[in-house]
């Protein structure tokens, strides 16, 4: 799976799903839970670690059935996404024509590095 975009403050969301920082990725198909990815940094390029599904939710779905208020699911959301704020999560999608509620919203494990086997461990 290609992770090429930035946050807010220009970090790749490649780089903040390595360090542990990203967990969930929206994507416009859902993928099955248990199933292993690589998360690769760009197209045509190398794996830099590998990830396994968790949780394959529609992003409607997961948002309507939340158990937090309102704002404390946009915060842990958008931290889980890479993003610091909820707004820019949003400006994100809009800037790029995604509508959020269409999306799945697949949360993940980092389970191998290209350096570091992390099979078992719960971070890096």
């Amino acid at each position: 799976m290609i992770f090429i975009a930035t946050n807010e403050d220009g970090f790749y969301t490649w780089d903040l799903a390595i360090r542990g920082i990203k967990t969930v990725t929206r994507r416009m198909k859902p993928m099955q839970i248990g199933k292993e990815f690589a998360i690769c940094p760009g197209r045509g390029k190398h794996a830099i670690c590998r990830a396994v599904v968790t949780d394959c939710t529609l992003s409607r779905v997961h948002y309507h059935a939340r158990e937090t208020d309102l704002v404390d699911y946009k915060h842990l959301e958008a931290k889980m996404e890479g993003f610091k704020t909820w707004d820019g999560l949003m400006h994100w999608m809009h800037k790029h024509k995604i509508n959020f509620e269409d999306t799945f919203r697949i949360e993940f494990k980092l389970i191998a590095t290209e350096n570091n086997n992390l099979k078992g461990k719960n971070q890096l």
